[in-house]
């Protein structure tokens, strides 16, 4: 019943900095079958999502790159996060967190790549908060927010680029 009314409703789904599929090459499956499940199920292709009259774009930054012996953080952080997913780290960019890889379905899906803040010029990351230990303990805890020149996906200068396919 759920998921006929939600073809009844849906006209748009918007991913902004989401794994899509989980390659082989990954040295771990961080997503622990979930995304092979739903690569599997082909109620969830974005060919079926489409013929649903579903309009699908998905966003992903590739501000980012990785290196591990750097004294940059956010290029060890990416380092950390692109490696296990992806299994390398040579011409891997992405938000920090996903790699841009990962983060598009196949076609018809639309693809849109941010490579800055079109007001800043700066980095665009996969988020302006950070999770914090307590988080895992209670689901309502604050995260740690990040200081305000953190640009995201929802910032000034980023939103332009992706809002117009919000239906």
């Amino acid at each position: 019943a759920v998921y006929r009314l939600a073809q009844q409703k849906i006209t748009s789904l918007i991913t902004l900095g989401t794994p899509h599929t989980s390659p082989t090459s990954a040295l771990v499956d961080q997503t622990r079958g979930l995304l092979r499940e739903i690569a599997a199920s082909p109620s969830c292709s974005s060919q079926t999502l489409t013929n649903a009259g579903i309009a699908i774009t998905c966003v992903s930054s590739s501000s980012l790159s990785a290196k591990l012996f750097t004294t940059d953080l956010e290029q060890i952080i990416a380092a950390t996060s692109y490696l296990p997913l992806v299994g390398r780290l040579d011409n891997v960019k992405g938000d920090g967190i996903v790699p841009t890889d990962l983060a598009f379905m196949e076609s018809p899906a639309r693809r849109v790549e941010i490579e800055k803040c079109s007001d800043t010029g700066g980095a665009v990351r996969h988020a302006h908060v950070l999770p914090t230990p307590w988080n895992l303990l209670d689901g309502e805890a604050a995260s740690w927010k990040l200081p305000e020149d953190i640009v995201w996906y929802g910032s000034p200068g980023v939103l332009g680029q992706w809002l117009e396919y919000v239906c």
